[in-house]
């Protein structure tokens, strides 16, 4: 394994361990019996296979896939020997006694331990009630409307880049032939396999969009003035191209109940209650004590 593949092992071991925060070690014997077995060992402790998994399941997903073959294992765990040995040597010569280093650490605990006393809270509390989520719904039902929507099929026919004037009239001429094998009854797939677009691959399937998601409003005005499914556009000029579309469903603006959205109703409820929840438990811990600020209102 070379040194450039070690050296980004360690570097993404010193990632994981920069976003995340383990356990305390109960010591080399404890950590054999409580996560299984040993892939590891140096002098002061060991690695266990547990202990792998948890580290490099932390990794992005594009650093995780360098370290699943067992060679890549092999240089994982040997650089978490190596951070290990870099944390002894650090210790050794005191330099977790800094002050700037336990100004850090107590910061890290300070935040550790909020949230878990947030969590605990919030689990003491329960979960916003259903009377609270339909009255929020209630409220904001406008804001779960979803628009009127059309799926499209459409065959395109593209324009090089600078195209002169005889190109763009030949382009246009070969959408218009198109046009017309689409009003004859021709299969939609059949015509946008000679078409130009990305769509031919999925049978001349533009997909389902609202007004505003169409990139061309010329296009998207001609797709929106059909009216019954099955109704093909005339040929619709664009800057890279032709287009000829044809309205292959209807889906009618609509404003679904409650128990069609009521996962996205709690998840919109569930941060303004854990707000609440954090209000409560800080007016009950000021009330509790003598609480006094001594900077001015006005400096």
């Amino acid at each position: 394994m070379n040194i450039r593949f070690r050296a980004t092992a360690l570097v993404a071991l010193m990632f994981v361990s920069a976003s995340a925060c383990t356990r305390p070690s109960a010591g080399p014997a404890a950590e054999a019996a409580d996560t299984g077995r040993v892939v590891g060992r140096y002098d002061g402790g060991v690695i266990t296979e547990a202990e792998l998994i948890e580290e490099s399941s932390r990794l992005p997903s594009p650093l995780r896939e360098q370290f699943e073959r067992p060679a890549g294992q092999r240089e994982f765990v040997r650089s978490m020997i190596d951070k290990r040995l870099l944390a002894q040597e650090a210790r050794s010569r005191g330099l977790h006694q800094e002050p700037s280093i336990q100004k850090q650490v107590k910061a890290l605990e300070d935040r550790l331990t909020i949230q878990a006393l947030l969590a605990a809270e919030e689990k003491a509390a329960g979960k916003p009630g259903e009377e609270e989520l339909r009255g929020y719904y209630a409220q904001h039902r406008e804001s779960f409307a979803q628009p009127e929507r059309l799926r499209l099929g459409r065959v395109w026919v593209s324009l090089p880049s600078g195209a002169t004037a005889a190109q763009r009239a030949q382009a246009k001429q070969k959408a218009e032939r198109f046009a017309q094998r689409l009003k004859a009854g021709e299969p939609l797939a059949k015509v946008a396999a000679e078409g130009d677009g990305p769509e031919k691959a999925q049978g001349g399937e533009l997909g389902v969009v609202a007004r505003g998601e169409l990139p061309d409003r010329t296009l998207e005005d001609a797709a929106f003035a059909l009216k019954k499914p099955g109704e093909t556009s005339g040929v619709i000029a664009g800057a890279q191209g032709y287009s000829v579309v044809r309205l292959l469903e209807r889906r009618e603006g609509r404003t679904p109940a409650f128990e069609e959205v009521r996962a996205e109703v709690e998840s919109r409820v569930l941060p303004q209650w854990q707000r609440k929840v954090l209000e409560s438990l800080l007016a009950r811990l000021r009330a509790s004590g003598s609480i006094g600020i001594d900077v001015p209102e006005r400096l």
